[in-house]
């Protein structure tokens, strides 16, 4: 049995342009750190990788410092804003549990922005809280995620990062769903990506950090990245990231048929299909869905027994029992007391995958309703 692989948005099988790269980066020999020939061939395989990783983020490739996953490349940026003053973070509902989970633990306090019931971020609500801020809480600082990664719903980062600018405030935007599937233009002061999301080898990240912006080291050691992330280079995985970089559009494009085709297909055979966040902006690859009387657990786990991979939701928090973090935010719960299911299309999936699937759909609601 051939499996059908939809679980892109938690890790992207890696193409064989990344494959051979990371090959070839195995095959150089030298530290990337020494200043002899075969360690300059080692660094120039950083320098090529990081102007492929600078241009698909749409930032100035000289102010990318490379990380060990987009989660590290998020603390980097919190804990930063923290010890450069801000002493009040504000954190989307609707963003990763990196982001949630750094906030908490690097500030004195944390506010989490409500959503709406859409999936958007609620940036009526901050702008209220920007025009009571506190000056003793220091500079604003916003965490903001581009793109829900259980919904799929897109941001409006845009907006939120004016609004925080014209206060004098920073803004992280944790861009990890939408590197490779979508517009990277933000203006913000930290921007975070990851590599596996895109075909990339598991365990490296990145993350953009302005010139302006307030910047400590998460690891303190040796001077690699410009003395901004000691350690030794990861070069292999490094090297895979900018491969997987230089092609991600192009693998990426064209899924939001697929993803529509999908959508409609479940519609027909079970009309009582709930699909969250389907009138926002979402990322062309992504579907949340829940089905009356569905179990997620269950229904992930008769879909795998048909060979078919799908996730719960965001994959850093799959073992977690309960309701989806995303739509308690957006205050929709109770209409999925059983859980959600995320199916996220990538490069190689076809109209037959998304048909296997919306059969494997329809055969679990027929058992659950006769059970």
């Amino acid at each position: 049995m051939t499996r059908i692989y939809l679980d892109h948005n938690a890790t992207s099988p890696a193409p064989d342009t990344v494959i051979e790269a990371v090959a070839d980066a195995m095959r150089t020999i030298g530290n990337a750190s020494a200043q002899h020939g075969h360690g300059r061939a080692a660094g120039a395989l950083i320098a090529k990788a990081r102007d492929a990783v600078g241009m698909a983020m749409g930032q100035c490739a000289n102010d990318v410092v490379f990380t060990g996953s987009g989660t590290e490349a998020i603390n980097t940026a919190v804990r930063s804003a923290v010890l450069g003053g801000c002493k009040h973070i504000l954190v989307s509902s609707m963003d990763h549990p990196a982001s949630l989970n750094a906030a908490d633990g690097y500030a004195p306090k944390v506010t989490r922005l409500p959503a709406t019931r859409g999936g958007q971020t609620d940036l009526d609500a901050l702008a209220e809280i920007l025009a009571n801020w506190d000056d003793a809480d220091g500079r604003p600082f916003l965490s903001i995620v581009a793109a829900n990664s259980e919904t799929g719903v897109i941001q409006n980062t845009d907006r939120a990062i004016d609004m925080m600018h014209d206060a004098g405030g920073l803004v992280l935007v944790d861009a990890v769903q939408v590197l490779g599937k979508g517009d990277m233009l933000y203006p913000a002061d930290y921007v975070a990506v990851s590599a596996h999301k895109i075909g990339g080898p598991q365990g490296v990240g990145a993350l953009y950090v302005s010139p302006d912006a307030p910047f400590t080291p998460l690891i303190h050691g040796g001077g690699q990245e410009q003395r901004r992330r000691a350690g030794t280079s990861n070069v292999p995985g490094i090297a895979g990231f900018g491969a997987a970089c230089a092609d991600a559009a192009e693998r990426f494009a064209d899924l939001g048929p697929l993803r529509d085709h999908f959508e409609c297909g479940l519609r027909e055979k079970c009309p009582e299909v709930i699909i969250f966040g389907q009138g926002e902006p979402r990322l062309p690859n992504t579907s949340f869905i829940a089905l009356p009387g569905m179990n997620n657990m269950t229904a992930m786990m008769a879909l795998d027994l048909a060979g078919i991979s799908v996730s719960k939701g965001t994959a850093c928090a799959s073992g977690v029992v309960g309701e989806s973090r995303a739509l308690r935010a957006m205050g929709l719960a109770d209409a999925a007391p059983g859980g959600a299911i995320r199916i996220s299309f990538g490069p190689g999936n076809t109209t037959a995958d998304a048909d296997a699937t919306i059969d494997a759909f329809a055969k679990q609601r027929a058992r659950a309703r006769t059970a």
